[in-house]
């Protein structure tokens, strides 16, 4: 009994997003000792990693609701939220992809995790779209919806990229998503057309 209310003192005194190596320097654990334990409470269901070899973990003693975008920005700091999830997040679309793609830099550490679909770009590429991400986002930065569009376009077209023009929401787009969108055009090498054009290109 002892034991158990040990672990839960333990996790009281973590974070709700921690990772693996945090232990050492907290409880003073060897890295050995500290991946016992951590099996231990995986098995218990106190806990549950990310995924892969990412050594992050969401702590379900603080929270049964795991704030997956928070350890997926611990485990990948360059991670962008691109594609339909974009789109979906402004009210763009109704469609709601599987696993939301995420963008990281291939030059880090590159993880598979359960809840997205992670996918390495260049610097390049997060060069050429820093102008078109959320600055306010605190936890994973998510690609404006205009630019996350362009970007669909120039690299797969309509109905690859899973959404066809009916599947967006036109009346959304304000002027600020078409002063994006013409900057996203010339970004990605694109023909520039207003946006509303687009809702009428053929299937």
């Amino acid at each position: 009994m002892r034991q158990n209310t040990s672990a839960l003192e333990r996790l009281q005194s973590l974070p709700a997003v921690f990772r693996g190596a945090d232990l050492t320097v907290r409880f003073q654990w060897t890295s050995k000792t500290a991946s016992q334990y951590l099996y231990l409470w995986k098995r218990r269901g106190l806990v549950k990693g990310l995924g892969g070899h990412s050594d992050v973990f969401a702590n379900l003693v603080k929270s049964q609701y795991p704030d997956w975008e928070q350890a997926l920005v611990k485990a990948m700091p360059s991670a962008v939220i691109f594609g339909v999830e974009s789109l979906r997040q402004a009210g763009w679309t109704t469609q709601i992809p599987a696993r939301p793609t995420v963008a990281v830099k291939a030059s880090y550490s590159v993880f598979e995790v359960e809840p997205y679909e992670i996918v390495p770009r260049s610097d390049k590429w997060f060069a050429t779209i820093e102008k078109g991400v959320h600055r306010e986002r605190v936890s994973v930065r998510v690609l404006r919806p205009a630019w996350a569009l362009a970007d669909m376009l120039q690299s797969e077209g309509w109905g690859k990229c899973g959404l066809w023009p009916d599947d967006v929401e036109w009346d959304e787009v304000t002027e600020e998503d078409e002063a994006d969108w013409a900057e996203a055009c010339q970004a990605f090498g694109l023909e520039e057309r207003p946006l509303h054009e687009l809702a009428v290109a053929p299937r």
